[in-house]
């Protein structure tokens, strides 16, 4: 396998993965001011599903470690999910004396976010 081509492949899935993050985070904050991150909550959901479904997909189909998962699951998905963003977002929470929202918004990324990759792993397998 060329590191090369790999290297783009994940490159250009990252970059699409960046900016559908970014659409989903303007068209929400359009609309949405509340204390709890829903913008990053959501996409980190939507990512979770997304990589348990490619996943599923590249199991059941064996593609093992081809360029659709260097440019969906590595590019897309680790573009698109925003873990940096997610632990920012609850320093300044805690920054501002706010303790309750950022527990809640922790525990629900992690249940429900493992519980959707669950998900799209088994739809797709």
């Amino acid at each position: 396998m060329n590191l090369l081509k790999s290297i783009l492949f994940v490159g250009l899935g990252g970059a699409f993965g960046s900016v559908a993050r970014f659409l989903i985070s303007y068209g929400i904050g359009k609309y949405y001011s509340q204390p709890f991150p829903f913008a990053t909550f959501l996409t980190n959901i939507i990512g979770c599903f997304l990589i348990g479904a490619l996943y599923g997909y590249s199991i059941k189909n064996g593609l093992g470690n081809t360029y659709f998962n260097f440019l969906l699951i590595t590019g897309f998905c680790g573009g698109f999910t925003t873990f940096s963003s997610f632990s920012y977002e609850n320093f300044n929470l805690i920054q501002q004396q706010n303790y309750i929202t950022p527990i809640i918004y922790i525990f629900l990324s992690v249940l429900i976010g493992l519980i959707f990759t669950m998900i799209g792993f088994r739809l797709t397998k």
